[in-house]
């Protein structure tokens, strides 16, 4: 039900300037909070496409979380043990976070020349780094960072964009717990079948913390070492008052 009146909405706002448009998307919530019990939000993107071309389209959509700086280093094994090498590379504008979706099960067959100049998909995504080195070392960092990125909710692939009724889509895009903050650039692109560029669409989702939980997100980043120290402190504290809690009781 909640669905339905979604669509009917997105459907009502389109005004007639657009009514021509083969493409059109837009975002339930542009605004995400995060508050001190935030658990993950999602991105809700609803569109619609021309009915004349809606069956032999192909839709893409890429999601970018705000750019940020990252040193990734590689595991070295020393003696049976697991340690972090010397070598790293860092990345001056890797998403903070990305998640693609497409109405079709893979792009394997789509023209990789229109894939790279759009930056559609992971291997395609322009990062500056500190040094210059070969294709392949770069490819195994940025692999290594979609791995990290992976094992934290960071990174999402897949084709779970529903189509509603003969024009209608909506695909969801799960934000994790510890999401960055800033603005989400969220692209649409509709192809033909024959891999022509027809139409892009360009949303944005703002995610940012506030309350507590800004001011301390704020001072972690400012005081990072008397953040530490005041942390640790206040849970020595607490363990020490529930020991003492349950020693009475």
């Amino acid at each position: 039900m909640k669905s339905c009146i979604f669509i009917f909405l997105f459907i009502f706002q389109i005004s007639q300037s657009y009514s021509r448009e083969p493409l059109l998307t837009d975002i339930v919530d542009k605004d995400i909070n995060i508050t001190a019990s935030f658990d993950g939000a999602k991105i809700i993107i609803y569109g619609t496409i021309d009915s004349k071309l809606y069956k032999d389209t192909i839709l893409i959509i890429n999601v970018l979380g705000p750019s940020s700086q990252l040193k990734i280093r590689k595991k070295e094994k020393h003696f049976g043990i697991w340690f972090a090498g010397n070598k790293e590379m860092e990345f001056f504008k890797a998403p903070g976070y990305y998640a693609l979706s497409s109405n079709i099960e893979d792009l394997d067959n789509f023209n990789d020349n229109i894939l790279k100049e759009l930056q559609i998909g992971w291997e395609n995504l322009q990062m500056d780094t500190n040094f210059s080195s070969n294709i392949n070392t770069r490819d195994n960092y940025k692999n290594l960072l979609k791995i990290f990125y992976k094992n934290r909710g960071l990174f999402h692939i897949g084709n779970n964009i529903n189509t509603i009724g003969d024009t209608l889509f909506r695909a969801e895009f799960i934000l994790p717990a510890i999401t960055p903050t800033g603005i989400y650039s969220i692209k649409s692109f509709l192809f033909n079948s024959n891999g022509k560029l027809i139409s892009t669409w360009n949303n944005s989702v703002k995610v940012s913390k506030e309350g507590l939980a800004e001011d301390l997100y704020d001072y972690s980043i400012e005081h990072p070492f008397l953040y530490g120290l005041l942390a640790t402190l206040g849970a020595i504290i607490a363990g020490y008052i529930g020991s003492e809690i349950f020693r009475r009781i």
